[in-house]
């Protein structure tokens, strides 16, 4: 996990973390997971390909880092599924019954535009999973996720989904302020660009909750069957 934001640090900081007790430690997860998939639209997934190169057709696209994450979330969907672990899809959506009536009709977050459709692969299949529009950044912002998770007893979010800077983050801060136990699933989030990723990733560790490989994830759902 380190790996991941280590070239950033600076010699000052490496010197403050040298003492473990100003980094936190694991948090932990607790018995009953929920998965949320926050926001993976086409609008802000693009093609599998680098973002500058495809920024005249996708200007919010993460291509290729987001294409990455997917091939993790689609294994990590069906398998919460089978083990009865709710799954949470959020879509970044604007309809002008909602009042936005200053956006442009072209909007990509707008409820008409196809690309502001949630992409073929991850697209939800079965009637349990539960999809959120939202308007803010966090999925629990003005949304019904609190109440609908506390309903079927969660204590636990696991996070994937765009981008780690923004609604990632923000969900993450949300959840765990309205003390879920929380974790990002490293592999499973993603960013346009990679200072922001790593940074953010840094971020959350260090102030809010766990951020762990989806390795470590696998072994915890897999002990709550035990």
């Amino acid at each position: 996990m380190e790996q991941i934001w280590k070239d950033m640090l600076t010699e000052h900081d490496k010197k403050c973390l040298a003492n473990q007790s100003s980094f936190q430690p694991r948090r932990g997860l607790g018995s009953k997971p929920a998965l949320i998939v926050i926001d993976m639209q086409k609008a802000v997934i693009g093609d599998d390909m680098p973002i500058y190169e495809q920024q005249d057709r996708y200007p919010y696209a993460c291509g290729n880092f987001a294409w990455a994450a997917i091939r993790h979330i689609e294994k990590l969907i069906p398998y919460c599924r089978e083990h009865g672990i709710p799954v949470v899809y959020s879509k970044h959506c604007y309809r002008p019954e909602y009042g936005f009536a200053g956006r442009p009709a072209n909007d990509v977050f707008a409820a008409d535009n196809p690309n502001c459709n949630i992409i073929p692969e991850l697209t939800p299949v079965i009637p349990g999973d539960t999809v959120v529009e939202k308007q803010g950044p966090s999925v629990f912002f003005s949304t019904n996720v609190n109440n609908s998770l506390r309903s079927k007893g969660v204590d636990t979010v696991l996070i994937v989904g765009n981008t780690t800077s923004g609604c990632a983050r923000a969900t993450a801060i949300d959840a765990t302020s309205l003390s879920f136990k929380t974790a990002l699933i490293e592999e499973c989030v993603f960013d346009r660009l990679e200072m922001a990723h790593r940074a953010n990733m840094f971020d959350i560790q260090y102030k809010y909750c766990d951020v762990l490989p989806i390795a470590e994830v696998y072994e915890y759902l897999e002990g709550l069957n035990k």
